[in-house]
């Protein structure tokens, strides 16, 4: 590298380094600065309008904020008739969508939202509909919720995204929306999440951002931002002004606080308008006023069984991180899976049954035991195949668990793919009770009692989430004390 390069190197990554601070700055500046809050409000009208909020997951992940309200993994016509007369305020449906094929994700959102629209017709109800996806911005965006809006019949409902999940460390400002890392914050289309192979993506602006995962079918002329400024300034009476206005078809959501998503929160609410709401997790506390409570401790979640089954499929950076720190660790048991021996026929099957018998053998003797996958990405030549490998996968995993003969006293799953595939095709599981947090933005889940393991703790641990130490961490909550 000659003398001018290696100067110009320095001043990109000193300008970089410098932006970041900067941004930095910004964003905690924001945290500190005391706002209105709109929970009273928001309770005022729920209690009058008494709305169902329907949240669809398009990964188990999603829960990661919320307690003591129910998750359903199939949407049956029974299903969705029993909720609405069991008067639920907010439930969860898990449709496991980030894992399909972009045809398939659209059939499930259509047909779903085609039943809920029946059930609140039946029943008289309002219905709020969120699809709920990933705070990295990967999943399929917008044709499922496009697809959703169909079956809803609502086909020009407003769109609004809002992928800000406080929890773990995202943050939306200036329609830029970031990830915290070790006290810095980097733009989304800067963190590795934006290199999936399956939902991998470029523009770093969130308005561009909707243009590119629309194909440009999406103009960027018909899309809004509510800024900070103008929802501190203005509150919920802004956001619903500009919503009966009509100008504008999709709209992105700043907030850097839970005062914030309230704000946007009320003001559609009162807006009286046709929306469909695509979110990270913070907005459902916001919009169905339900308060964040205390993390849970490994004694709120007794469970008869033996040791404990932790299930790492999430291949991101962060998870391998953090396995690699638990590695360090001389209280667990390891067994890996070569993920290219699973697309070995004449291996497979050894594959399997070697694992099974390593998790069996640790759970006898009351141990945590933990199935890794091999941390290499074996990635397709494009992203529908990419995503066929991770099912596959995945699949294999599912295949282990059917076969074990000792229950659990409890099951960690890592990855949003693997815990949807492990809770309904290993443990079939048809409803669960959302119990909390172990750990900021990891939720528990106690299974029905139609699982293969009733009300055994299932603890639903995202990939993205966490830092070096977190694995350990919840781990360390699970041994007895």
């Amino acid at each position: 590298m000659g003398m001018a390069a290696l100067q110009g190197f320095w001043l990109l990554r000193i300008d970089n380094q410098k932006k970041m601070t900067s941004i930095s700055e910004k964003i905690k500046s924001q945290l500190d600065r005391p706002k209105k809050s709109f929970k009273a409000e928001i309770g005022r009208w729920l209690a009058k309008h008494n709305p169902i909020i329907a949240v669809l997951d398009d990964d188990p992940t999603g829960c990661q904020t919320i307690h003591d309200i129910p998750v359903f993994t199939e949407w049956s016509d029974q299903t969705i008739d029993s909720i609405f007369r069991e008067d639920i305020r907010t439930f969860y449906m898990l449709t496991n969508s980030r894992s399909m094929q972009p045809e398939k994700a659209n059939d499930v959102g259509f047909n779903i939202g085609q039943r809920l629209q029946e059930a609140s017709k039946k029943y008289n109800r309002k219905l709020i509909v969120i699809s709920r996806s990933d705070s990295t911005l990967r999943g399929h965006y917008p044709n499922e919720v496009n697809a959703l809006a169909n079956g809803l019949g609502r086909p020009d409902a407003k769109q609004i995204l809002i992928p800000a999940f406080f929890e773990g460390g995202r943050y939306t400002l200036n329609d830029i929306h970031y990830l915290e890392n070790h006290g810095e914050w980097i733009p989304a289309a800067e963190s590795p999440f934006a290199k999936d192979s399956s939902f991998g993506f470029t523009s770093t602006n969130l308005k561009d951002w909707i243009v590119e995962k629309s194909e440009g079918a999406i103009k960027i002329e018909n899309i809004e931002s509510f800024s900070l400024e103008n929802l501190e300034s203005g509150g919920p009476d802004y956001v619903a002004s500009v919503l009966r206005q009509h100008l504008f078809s999709h709209y992105v959501v700043n907030a850097v606080s839970y005062e914030d998503l309230e704000a946007v929160a009320m003001g559609c609410l009162k807006s009286d308008t046709d929306i469909l709401f695509r979110t990270a997790a913070s907005f459902i506390n916001a919009i169905a006023n339900i308060p964040l409570a205390p993390l849970l401790h490994g004694s709120d979640l007794i469970s008869s069984g033996k040791g404990g089954l932790v299930i790492v499929g999430s291949y991101v950076p962060k998870t391998t991180e953090q396995l690699t720190i638990l590695m360090q660790e001389t209280g667990y048991e390891f067994h890996q899976i070569e993920v290219e021996k699973i697309f070995d026929s004449n291996l497979r099957t050894s594959v399997i049954q070697d694992a099974v018998t390593a998790v069996d053998k640790a759970l006898k003797v009351d141990r945590i035991i933990v199935l890794y996958t091999s941390r290499e990405v074996v990635k397709g030549i494009n992203k529908s195949e990419s995503l066929d490998i991770v099912n596959s996968v995945s699949g294999t995993l599912v295949e282990l668990v059917q076969n074990l003969e000792v229950r659990p006293k409890f099951i960690l799953s890592k990855g949003g793919i693997t815990s949807s595939d492990i809770a309904t095709r290993a443990l079939n599981v048809k409803r669960a009770e959302i119990k909390g947090q172990i750990l900021e933005g990891v939720p528990v889940w106690e299974l029905g009692p139609e699982s293969r393991f009733p009300h055994m703790p299932y603890i639903v641990f995202p990939g993205n989430v966490g830092d070096n130490h977190a694995l350990e961490n919840v781990l360390n909550k699970m041994q007895p004390q």
